[in-house]
């Protein structure tokens, strides 16, 4: 607890971490072996694994539709959390030919995108 917090009795404010890695698994193209072997919430515990259970980000949910599964990364380093997950995606067969946008700041920033070759 830092010296503001244990004067005013709150917690001291978390750093913003308004950058984001966006990944787009395909829903429907894969092979149904893939499907069949691998699971999201196995994914999600490897990524949350490889940012370091918080310290460079966190996984902050998903959305499925019928042809594509988007996951949502936040932290304070875009760039910082690829190279920490990157190894992940390239291994884990859900994610082959993933479309991946890695976004420098809040929605409209900069970002740059690229895909997971299988």
């Amino acid at each position: 607890m830092n010296f503001l917090s244990r004067i005013f009795g709150r917690p001291a404010a978390q750093p913003v971490q308004d950058q984001a890695v966006l990944i787009y698994l395909d829903g429907q193209g894969l092979p149904e072996e893939v499907y069949a072997d691998c699971d999201l919430m196995t994914l999600e515990e490897q990524l949350e694994h490889a940012l370091g259970s918080g310290e460079l980000g966190v996984v902050d949910g998903n959305e499925v539709s019928t042809d594509e599964v988007q996951l949502f990364l936040y932290g304070a380093d875009a760039e910082a959390m690829v190279r920490a997950i990157e190894p992940v995606l390239r291994a884990y067969p859900l994610c082959q030919g993933a479309r991946v946008v890695v976004r420098r700041g809040a929605p409209g920033a900069e970002q740059r995108e690229f895909f997971v070759k299988p």
